[in-house]
């Protein structure tokens, strides 16, 4: 399972971020595609937001389009590389602010202070201790009517699966599988971590989900959810709403269709 130490070694020296993050966006075809596309549709309803937390931004993939919707964007990340990248990459942005964190701790932020926490594509790496440290303290960071989305592991739904392939199946043999798509891929996600526990955290911290969309990130396991959760008081509150879509991957072909017409970079690239 990934351990803050995994992550801060792997992200922050191991890792060689060969476009910036955007590496991860190709089956979109592209971070522009992939927020429009997925993110956007997802969060619209609580933006603009006075102050956005985005927590574990790394190179600044999602921060370029969330820095449009805010009046000052905070900035927390476990790798001191990822801070640095982000400085200099949004050297002439004065909403921004950067921290450099310990993998759990918010102490950095003000009680009270924020309107929208953000997380995509990075938490899903984090292990339960690092989920519920997070909520516990976005119970008091958050503003009372602040909401956030968090992108994290549903793993845990899986684990003797994933268990089994761990212990039965060698390194190389796993690999060989996943690339022919005989085996769903694992993407280091947190085996630790379900939709259910990270609502069970966030009811405990008093910021109850408001809604859950399971996804089948790769193949056809609900790998991943994206949680949203906001105070008891807050005019987000309502029961929670509970989705299993497993047409994500639909939604992430057509999109990556589509931005071979609709991209900017589409009409930068005329070839």
């Amino acid at each position: 399972m990934p351990t803050i130490e995994d992550n801060l070694r792997l992200w922050g020296s191991r890792y060689v971020w060969p476009a910036g993050g955007d590496e991860w966006s190709t089956r979109w075809g592209g971070s522009e595609s992939q927020w429009f596309g997925a993110i956007y549709p997802r969060v619209h309803a609580f933006l603009p937001a006075a102050t956005i937390l985005e927590i574990a931004p790394g190179y600044g993939r999602w921060t370029q389009y969330l820095q449009e919707h805010c009046e000052r964007l905070v900035l927390v990340d476990l790798n001191q590389n990822c801070i640095d990248r982000c400085r200099e990459r949004f050297a002439s942005s004065p909403k921004l602010e950067y921290h450099v964190n310990d993998g759990k701790s918010l102490h950095m932020i003000a009680d009270a202070s924020i309107d929208f926490v953000f997380s995509f594509d990075s938490l899903v790496h984090a292990e339960a201790d690092v989920i519920e440290a997070y909520l516990a303290q976005l119970a008091q960071k958050l503003k009372p009517d602040g909401v956030g989305f968090i992108h994290h592991s549903n793993l845990g739904a899986y684990r003797v699966r994933w268990s089994l392939t761990q212990r039965l199946l060698p390194t190389r043999l796993r690999r060989r599988l996943v690339k022919r798509g005989w085996l769903s891929s694992f993407g280091m996600r947190a085996p630790g971590v379900t939709a259910e526990l990270f609502a069970a955290y966030s009811e405990r911290a008093g910021l109850p989900c408001v809604s859950q969309e399971l996804i089948n990130w790769r193949g056809s396991i609900l790998l991943d959810c994206f949680s949203v959760f906001a105070k008891l008081a807050s005019r987000w509150a309502r029961p929670n709403r509970v989705y299993k879509n497993r047409k994500f991957l639909e939604e992430v072909a057509n999109a990556g269709q589509l931005s071979s017409l609709y991209s900017t970079a589409s009409f930068l690239n005329k070839g």
